[in-house]
């Protein structure tokens, strides 16, 4: 399965979460995530352009040309070689490859299609997820809701690795009701060598969704580190959505925080924590 095929196959997620009506908390079973990692991987939809670039990098905000409602978000990251990886995540190619041996279609009526190529595993916290991966490269940082981690990984059926993705998508309720909920999904993106996306994706698209207004903004950290963010629906709706993009040596994170109307300070202010770790 290409790269293309799977991003555009869970690029709706931004919708759900904007759709929650003040949730309690919940937490992912970590039994579920190598069954789900497909339609959590990519978070809340954002792709890049896969070029080689070292450093950071500022993306590009444009509306969706095509679709109903949503924003594309491009950015250049650096295509890591496999040997970067020093990590468990070693066993990757040999599990794909036998998912390719083993698959058998499934009729089209069928509630359980999983297509061979992607390669899912749980964790319990941000640290055990990039132990896995064993990148020199990837941050070390804390995330706001740092439980039911997920990695997931891409590959052909020769077990060539083009995309992987650490993820955790969660929902959570601050201790004083009068603040309102507080829900959430971060992202690091990493291409390889192999990844053959060369053109930018959608940022968000929510298709006959109408997520409200969009808006797209930017603040600088104390070690001078941009943040790009887009508001989504602030003002005009009772749940809203503000997404943060940084590019750290070649990797996108991507810290997505929904909330309760009036919450939009609270909310930046999770954000500006978050990138104050680049």
């Amino acid at each position: 399965m290409k790269g293309i095929d799977i991003i555009e196959a869970v690029n709706d997620v931004d919708g759900k979460l904007l759709s929650y009506e003040a949730p309690n908390k919940k937490r992912l079973s970590r039994m579920r995530i190598p069954v789900i990692a497909a339609a959590i991987l990519l978070g809340l939809g954002c792709v890049a352009i896969g070029a080689a670039s070292l450093g950071r990098v500022l993306g590009t905000f444009t509306p969706i040309k095509t679709g109903t409602h949503g924003y594309t978000a491009s950015f250049e990251l650096k295509k890591f070689e496999w040997r970067d990886f020093k990590g468990a995540i070693a066993e990757a190619p040999d599990i794909i490859i036998e998912q390719y041996a083993n698959y058998k279609p499934q009729p089209a009526w069928s509630n359980t299609i999983y297509p061979p190529g992607i390669y899912g595993k749980g964790f319990s916290t941000y640290d055990e997820a990039a132990d896995y991966l064993g990148l020199d490269a990837l941050t070390r940082i804390t995330i706001p809701f740092d439980e039911d981690v997920g990695v997931t990984v891409i590959g052909d059926s020769e077990g060539k690795i083009s995309q992987i993705y650490l993820f955790c998508d969660h929902i959570f309720i601050t201790g004083d009701p009068s603040t309102g909920s507080y829900g959430g999904a971060f992202q690091a993106t990493i291409f390889t060598e192999n990844c053959d996306i060369s053109s930018p994706f959608a940022g968000g698209d929510w298709g006959d969704y109408d997520p409200g207004r969009i808006e797209f903004g930017e603040f600088v950290t104390s070690k001078g580190v941009v943040c790009q963010y887009a508001e989504v629906g602030v003002g005009d709706r009772s749940r809203q959505l503000v997404v943060g993009y940084i590019v750290d040596s070649g990797i996108l994170y991507r810290l997505g925080v929904n909330f309760d109307d009036g919450g939009l300070e609270s909310a930046m202010e999770i954000l500006k924590n978050w990138a104050e770790q680049f």
